[in-house]
């Protein structure tokens, strides 16, 4: 087992998870009545912004990463 993650994969499961945050934000403005699917993307957005955190604290670039991006105005 790896005891070091790449840059490079980081930033491939960073992107896998901003695939699924932005899927599960078109279902939740799909449905706006299933209260399931926006705390879904809500839960996915705040992963995104731990993520987006802990990097920044370690000076991980986000653009490196692919978070170099509004979230809340792209995932709220």
């Amino acid at each position: 087992m790896a005891d070091n993650i790449s840059i490079d994969g980081i930033a491939y499961i960073v992107g896998r998870i901003v695939e699924k945050v932005r899927e599960a934000v078109k279902e939740s403005k799909d449905d706006k009545k299933d209260s399931f699917k926006d705390g879904r993307a809500l839960a996915y957005y705040e992963i995104l912004d731990i993520l987006r955190t802990e990097l920044s604290v370690r000076e991980i670039s986000l653009e490196e990463i692919g978070l170099d991006f509004d979230l809340e105005k792209e995932l709220l």
